[in-house]
């Protein structure tokens, strides 16, 4: 298709026209992807926040209204998902620190730990046994660092059920900790 951006976007939006999407997406994905690269240095990163802005641009198609560029478009959307993928990668990642820190009294050395990767391994079945408005809450609250009021926005619950969610939650992982041998 030797069709303008602008044109390929009508189409998108008014016939469904997946041609049209696929010509888009051909047309951007190396310089996103260099651009997501050179800012994550990691491959799967750049690939799993390109591939955000690209279903997100499908999605949304009807409603996406694009003043300007479809180029500046897509590469702004790529920026705020890069820094929301370093967002939630570091309070994540800052999440395990504390817990792989956490000392076990139980054992008999004052030096025995778990690795880290135990430890994440620990965390991870503790989360994905949750029930799923307690894994949901959790997730958003500490992988997502979203506050008390935005989780019980988005998730369309009370504040206060989000607080007792994030103890049970929190109160599940701790228990596991102790238990853990």
């Amino acid at each position: 298709m030797d069709l303008q951006d602008n044109a390929l976007l009508e189409r998108m939006q008014l016939l469904d026209d997946k041609t049209a999407f696929d010509e888009l997406y051909h047309r951007y994905w190396q310089p996103l992807y260099m651009a997501a690269y050179a800012r994550l240095q990691n491959e799967a990163d750049a690939k799993d926040c390109l591939q955000e802005v690209f279903v997100a641009l499908w999605q949304k198609r009807k409603e996406i209204v694009i003043r300007e560029k479809l180029d500046a478009y897509l590469f702004i959307s790529l920026k705020y998902r890069v820094l929301n993928h370093i967002r939630h990668h570091h309070n994540y990642q800052k999440h395990l620190d504390i817990f792989a820190d956490f000392p076990l009294p139980f054992l008999p050395s004052a030096d025995a730990r778990l690795s880290l990767s135990e430890m994440q391994e620990l965390i991870a079945d503790t989360i994905a046994g949750m029930p799923g408005k307690m894994k949901e809450v959790y997730l958003l609250s500490r992988r997502d660092g979203l506050s008390v009021q935005e989780t019980a926005t988005r998730l369309g619950i009370s504040q206060q059920t989000v607080k007792n969610q994030l103890t049970t939650a929190l109160k599940r992982l701790k228990d596991r900790l102790r238990s853990y041998k």
